[in-house]
């Protein structure tokens, strides 16, 4: 299992992201991104490069996949992978990790969102401040 803080990812992040996308990512920066293929592999008994050999990628883009360097992953490619390794759920190979406030914050604010069909609080909050700044006003 690899752990990677959002906030590392943020630093890193692509050149052509724009401002908007950086921040509302942003406000994951305490979470963290979890790679867990190697651990599936580990579980399967077979390696990279038995993945590689399986999905048609190369053994470095299953490297770079693992290991969460610098590489997109598509959704065929993801496909490939989910379907090699005999899982239905994304969840299988990533998951997000959240410090304890904020996943309870999420909950709530997802519960009361699907509830009460109206935003909550804080995201129109995020959404008012996106708009004005993809209008050049902030």
């Amino acid at each position: 299992m690899k752990k990677i803080m959002v906030k590392d990812l943020l630093e890193q992040g692509h050149s052509s992201m724009n401002d908007i996308v950086m921040d509302t990512a942003g406000l994951l920066e305490d979470a963290y991104f979890v790679i867990k293929i190697d651990d599936l592999l580990k579980e399967r008994g077979i390696t990279q490069k038995d993945l590689a050999q399986m999905t048609g990628m190369r053994v470095g883009t299953i490297s770079e996949i693992i290991n969460g360097k610098g590489i997109s992953l598509n959704k065929v490619q993801l496909f490939a992978i989910m379907a090699a390794l005999r899982v239905k759920s994304i969840n299988d190979l990533y998951e997000m990790k959240f410090p304890e406030g904020l996943e309870e914050t999420f909950y709530t604010e997802q519960a009361e969102w699907k509830t009460t069909k109206e935003m909550p609080i804080a995201v129109k909050e995020m959404y008012k401040k996106n708009v004005l700044k993809a209008s050049g006003l902030k």
